[in-house]
């Protein structure tokens, strides 16, 4: 089985049948999620993750999934989530986040389309970017204290944006309603958020790193006062 490049190629390969058929009528859903669907996928490189929607994902059902395994490495993807619709009605108030991506960044495979009518609840959307931001901020400052004595400094914003932009999408729906198109829409709203291109400077890199922190900071001080 040849690696799958694309969306359409997965889409258009055997891979619907494939899921169709081992799973049966227990399958809802099966779709794309996650950093396969954001800009800058390495489709070479990267795997495209795959989630469901079951009636029942109990061990017993998932089971018949390993026999795809070995066709699934070959085919570059990865199993990654196993919902049930019961679950996701009864967690939306611990994942507002994690669904506002969800229902904004899928590509479906098989099935219905996943939570359609899903619409995140402000305050509790609220609540988790300002925990995933203070944690964050934690961190930040332990990778400052270090940042000297690492190889590749410039790992500090590829590190604190793994966390940062999934986060500023949930801030951007919280003060503007919408979800964003890109990063770079976060990027032109925050751009002390962007990585600089080298760290050769150091004397300039700092300070690109302090700016971050200080964005990091008054964002944290936004979310944390917005009335919503």
């Amino acid at each position: 089985m040849k690696k799958q490049l694309s969306i359409s190629e997965i889409q258009s390969s055997e891979w619907p049948r494939l899921l169709k058929d081992t799973l049966g009528d227990n399958l809802v859903s099966a779709f794309l999620q996650g950093d396969c669907l954001m800009e800058g996928h390495d489709a070479i490189n990267a795997p495209w993750t795959i989630s469901f929607i079951l009636k029942d994902n109990s061990i017993e059902k998932l089971k018949k999934l390993q026999e795809l395994l070995p066709k699934a490495q070959k085919a570059n993807m990865e199993f990654l989530y196993f919902f049930t619709q019961e679950e996701i009605n009864a967690s939306g108030d611990v994942f507002p986040l994690e669904y506002l991506h969800l229902v904004n960044r899928n590509q479906v495979i098989v099935g219905e389309q996943p939570l359609s009518n899903f619409t995140p609840d402000m305050n509790n959307l609220r609540l988790e970017c300002e925990r995933e931001l203070r944690g964050l901020m934690i961190h930040l400052r332990q990778a400052y204290i270090y940042i000297k004595e690492d190889r590749n400094p410039l790992a500090f914003f590829v590190r604190a944006n793994a966390t940062m932009l999934p986060v500023m999408y949930g801030v951007h729906y919280l003060l503007n309603k919408t979800y964003p198109n890109s990063h770079e829409e976060i990027y032109s709203k925050y751009p002390a958020l962007r990585a600089p291109q080298s760290f050769k400077d150091k004397e300039l890199f700092l300070k690109n790193v302090n700016l971050y922190i200080e964005a990091v900071t008054k964002i944290i001080n936004i979310v944390d006062t917005l009335e919503v």
